[in-house]
C-alpha cells in the first residue's frame, strides 16, 4: 500500500471521531514517549495532516476536553509562579510575579 493511500485510509477512519470532536467540541490527545503531549483542534489536525505529520490511526487518538487541558496548564503556571516567588522572596529579590484570572 503506497503512503498517499495509507494515509488516506487513515484520515478516512478518523472521521467518527472528527464528528464527534466537531459536535462536542472537544480536541484530539495524543501521548507518546516519542513526541510527548499532542493537542490538537480538529481545524488543526486537518491541517498538520495535510502537511503530512500526525496521520496516526484512531487507536492513537483521545478525544478529551481543551477546557480541561487548559485548566490544567493554569494550575501548573500558578505552580511555577509560586515557586518562583519563594525563590525571589529568599533571595530578596522582586518584583514578585501574578497569575492573571482565566476567563471562561
Amino acid at each position: 500500500m503506497s503512503v498517499s493511500v495509507e494515509r488516506e485510509a487513515i484520515r478516512l477512519s478518523l472521521q467518527p471521531l472528527f464528528d464527534k470532536a466537531e459536535a462536542d467540541g472537544l480536541w484530539f490527545f495524543h501521548e507518546s514517549s516519542q513526541v510527548g503531549q499532542v493537542w490538537c483542534s480538529p481545524e488543526y489536525l486537518r491541517l498538520k495532516q495535510a502537511e503530512g505529520e500526525y496521520v496516526w490511526a484512531p487507536e492513537h487518538w483521545e478525544l478529551r476536553s481543551p477546557l480541561g487541558y487548559m485548566k490544567s496548564l493554569h494550575t501548573r503556571a500558578e505552580a511555577i509562579v509560586k515557586e518562583h516567588n519563594e525563590l525571589a522572596e529568599r533571595l530578596g529579590r522582586g518584583p514578585r510575579l501574578t497569575l492573571g484570572e482565566v476567563s471562561g
